[in-house]
This record gives structure tokens, C-alpha cells and sequence, in this order.
């Protein structure tokens, strides 16, 4: 189904209003959404020879697409230093102070000792999942177990981990 300009008038006059309170709910003003709205429609308009089968569905997601790039733009300019400001000397530095880093480190270590601590199979089975990206499905033609089998070692894994941890 091409697009037809008489269909995407009626779809504007349906959904317009619609769409524009739902993008007030997701934090744009009244202004910006009324513009997100109008860009989704445009880019419809532009796609005369696509075949698109829902059209509202398109005309929701190009939206919210608009909406996010609109706060995500207006989250970015406002974080953005002026150079010829004062600076504040009360700011607080973003490095971690020493005592964090000494924590962290031992939190680093008691994990490391938890997962050698584990056994063989459930210890490999965690490290190719959280650490090589396997999938389960993956994990278990990898290693000739059953999916069930890789969940279950998972389960064991992670509750010992969080057991370890939480005892440090």
C-alpha cells in the first residue's frame, strides 16, 4: 500500500492531538511536541513511493524517535560550559577519592577469589556467558550440556558469587 496524501491528512487530523499529549507526557513542552509531531509527518509525506503497512505505527515511532532526539539535544546544550564563566572552586572532583578506589579494588579481588573458588563447570559457564557474550543456547552446544543444564549452573554460579560478596 503506497502512500496517498488524502490518507495521511485524515491520519494527521486523527492522531495529531494524541500524539502531541503523549509527547507532553514524556516531557517536551507544548511547542516541541506540536514540532516532533509535524516532523513525523513530514518524514511520512517524504516516503510518497514506500510501502508502509501501518502508517500510525510509523507515524508513533518516527515521533517518539523525534521526541528522544529533541530532549537528548536539549539535555546536551544545557550541559554545556560557557567558557568566559567564572569557575567555581567548590565544585566537586569527579575522580574517585582513595578510599573508593582501595574499595573497589578489594571488591575486584573478592569477586576474582569468589569466581576460582567456584566449581569447574559452573565456573566456566559464567565466564563464557558474562564474559565472552555466549548466549545459554550457545553455551550448551559449546560444551555438549543441555540449555537446562547451562541454566542451572548459572543459578549456582550467581548465588554463590552473591553469597561470597556478601559475606565481604
Amino acid at each position: 500500500m503506497t502512500i496517498d496524501h488524502f490518507g495521511i491528512a485524515a491520519l494527521y487530523s486523527n492522531e495529531q492531538a494524541r500524539l502531541k499529549r503523549k509527547l507532553q507526557r514524556r516531557g517536551l513542552s507544548a511547542s516541541s511536541a506540536d514540532d516532533a509531531v509535524q516532523d513525523a509527518f513530514v518524514r511520512l509525506l517524504r516516503l510518497s513511493g514506500a510501502d508502509i503497512q501501518d502508517k500510525r505505527a510509523y507515524i508513533n515511532r518516527v515521533a517518539e524517535t523525534v521526541a528522544s532526539n529533541t530532549m537528548r539535544g536539549t539535555r546536551r546544550g544545557a550541559a554545556v560550559i560557557d567558557p568566559r564563566a567564572e569557575v567555581d572552586d567548590n565544585v566537586a572532583d569527579a575522580a574517585p577519592l582513595a578510599d573508593a578506589k582501595i574499595i573497589s579494588q578489594e571488591q575486584i579481588a573478592a569477586l576474582e577469589a569468589a569466581i576460582s573458588e567456584l566449581p569447574a563447570r559452573c565456573r566456566e559457564v559464567l565466564l563464557l556467558h558474562k564474559y565472552e557474550g555466549l548466549s545459554y543456547a550457545e553455551i550448551a552446544a559449546h560444551l555438549g550440556i543441555a540449555k537446562n543444564t547451562v541454566m542451572v549452573h548459572m543459578v549456582k554460579a550467581l548465588g554463590r558469587l552473591r553469597a561470597c560478596l556478601q559475606e565481604h
